[in-house]
């Protein structure tokens, strides 16, 4: 056993020692962050518009529902409120309540399915690009700023360029700037 070791050594030493020079050098990466494309590119931002116009839509409807619930509190809570009125007041606010519940779950549902879309639509248009320079500077890896949450420093300009390249080359791309509309409902076809 003890002669196996330094022959498994050697062995080892011989196999080090005849890797090509090319595959010994550093590896080349590069980083992507979807934030800074959707800040700085034209086409990527008019498609995240979208999640901001939903996001936006859906907490104005939750404080709307939010102030319903807080004016219906300050009337339970008169001290001049008759106590036949109060019961049916309250029930009214457990409705709402529960209206207000299920309205923050289908709104969180709702944004998450935009984001999902939206976030779709964005990789469909700049994944291309991203491989395609990636290729073109003879990266190994490109890693994304949802897969460096324990990055510790970074050259920050460093970190910027290869983004800035795609948000460059996606604006000058040819692609929709964004989504497609939908198509209007079919006319009705005439009676007779």
């Amino acid at each position: 056993m003890r002669l196996l070791a330094p022959s498994l050594a050697a062995l080892c030493l011989s196999a080090a020692l005849a890797v090509p020079a090319a595959a010994q050098e550093a590896p080349r990466f590069a980083f992507f962050s979807i934030n800074q494309l959707v800040r700085s590119s034209k086409k990527a931002g008019a498609i995240f518009s979208e999640l901001e116009i939903t996001g936006k839509n859906l907490q104005e409807k939750l404080q709307a529902k939010g102030q319903e619930l807080q004016t219906l509190q300050q009337q339970l809570n008169s001290p001049s409120i008759d106590p036949e009125k109060k019961e049916a007041l309250a029930k009214k606010f457990r409705d709402l309540e529960f209206e207000a519940k299920k309205m923050q779950e289908d709104s969180q549902a709702e944004y998450q399915r935009v984001e999902k879309k939206v976030g779709e639509a964005i990789t469909k248009l700049a994944g291309p690009i991203v491989e395609q320079l990636a290729k073109e500077q003879k990266l190994q890896m490109v890693f994304s700023d949802q897969s460096v949450q324990i990055l510790s420093w970074a050259d920050a300009e460093w970190m910027k360029g290869f983004t800035a390249e795609v948000a460059k080359r996606l604006d000058a791309s040819e692609g929709a700037a964004a989504p497609a509309p939908k198509p209007a409902a079919p006319k009705p076809a005439p009676k007779k």
